[in-house]
């Protein structure tokens, strides 16, 4: 689960854009960084040492763990509410028909302590996903259930391996909706834009006016 199955959705949408025959007006770059348990010292080091002009980057999608629960009613974005990220992931949403919802947990603060944070600071808007919890035909709580058990048992620990119970439905739900956001984004007029008065948007100012 953690995080060999966020690292199959970003090989799959990777898949995905390059076999696709409409390809999109920017490049979309995939970066699988490491050493996030360690401090965020993947995503430092690539925003330190950019491929790409920061100010060039219009947005981060990151993707950790993947849903293998079955397909869900709902998606969890991290970081909703900072940019007009807002309204493509909404309008996506819809066309799928599930609901977009913010952080469940905002006390643990995963926006600031995972990779989509070092380019936030940069300037570039960001965000983040989690799997949603109202599972398609399960009873109401048992996503949250089994997302609380998986924290309990197995989490960062040897038994986080492939279950018999995994259902790859979500998995590839979610993987459908990465590509759209990032195929929508990379064909976009205009790039997104940190809200105004976000705590980011100073950066963003700062790094368009071609500062350090």
């Amino acid at each position: 689960m953690d995080n060999a199955s966020g690292t199959s959705i970003l090989l799959a949408v990777a898949k995905a854009f390059s076999e696709g025959t409409s390809k999109p007006k920017r490049s979309v770059l995939f970066a699988a960084v490491a050493a996030e348990e360690q401090g965020l010292l993947g995503s430092e080091y690539y925003v330190a040492h950019p491929t790409f002009p920061l100010n060039k980057i219009v947005a981060n999608i990151n993707i950790d763990g993947a849903n293998l629960l079955g397909p869900a009613h709902d998606i969890q974005m991290i970081g909703k509410g900072h940019s007009s990220l807002d309204a493509t992931v909404e309008s996506i949403a819809k066309e799928m028909a599930i609901v977009v919802v913010s952080d469940l947990t905002p006390e643990l603060g995963f926006f600031y302590r995972s990779d989509q944070f070092n380019f936030a600071k940069a300037g570039i808007p960001a965000a983040y996903f989690h799997p949603g919890v109202n599972i398609e035909g399960k009873p109401t709580g048992w996503g949250k259930a089994q997302r609380e058990k998986f924290i309990a048992e197995d989490y960062h620990q040897p038994s986080d391996e492939i279950k018999s119970t995994w259902d790859f439905r979500g998995a590839a739900q979610q993987a459908h909706f990465t590509f759209l956001l990032g195929y929508r984004v990379a064909n976009a007029e205009n790039p997104p834009q940190w809200n105004r008065g976000d705590e980011f948007e100073a950066a963003r100012k700062k790094s368009l006016e071609g500062k350090s």
